[in-house]
């Protein structure tokens, strides 16, 4: 790291600004980089930044896949495979990953599973009720039509086949 290029007044804005820019919100380190990227910034210019960053408490993936796993999870209700893919679409390491996965409470996550699994049920449902003058075979028919919506939908939310077929068992005995 050349001393120079860190007392530059371009170095030292571009580091204030990532500083301001990281502080806003929880970010990652993929992230950081690309932002720098867009301002101009020259990789070894950047790689310093993000060290210094990195040093001074601005920028932690571990902190951030925590943040991001419990805003996916609990407000977006994503599963755990969706946002394990995204994460590794941001190139956060393994461990950071599992750290923040960790974080999501298992009873919370289930209970959120369970709340989607009954909101889209209870849709798909309303769309033909279930009794006027039907046959066993159309009521089966139409149950399975309805499971078999309702299970695409939670594998498309990210959640394991595990998952969605306990949760789908739970509903259907009631």
């Amino acid at each position: 790291m050349d001393e120079g290029c860190r007392n530059s007044q371009a170095y030292k804005a571009q580091l204030e600004r990532a500083r301001r820019w990281c502080a806003a919100e929880e970010r990652c380190e993929s992230g950081v980089r690309e932002k720098l990227a867009a301002w101009g910034t020259g990789r070894a210019d950047a790689d310093d930044i993000i060290a210094s960053l990195v040093e001074e408490g601005y920028l932690d993936d571990v902190r951030y896949a925590r943040a991001y796993c419990e805003s996916k999870v609990l407000h977006q209700h994503w599963g755990r495979q969706k946002v394990c893919y995204q994460l590794r679409l941001k190139r956060l390491s393994r461990e950071a990953i599992e750290e923040g996965m960790a974080a999501v409470d298992e009873e919370r996550y289930m209970e959120m599973l369970r709340e989607v699994a009954e909101k889209k049920w209870e849709a798909e449902s309303g769309k033909r009720s279930v009794g006027s003058g039907e046959s066993g075979v159309e009521s089966r028919e139409w149950v399975t039509d309805v499971k078999r919506k309702v299970m695409a939908f939670l594998a498309s939310r990210g959640f394991t086949m595990s998952e969605i077929n306990e949760t789908i068992t739970n509903i259907t005995k009631r």
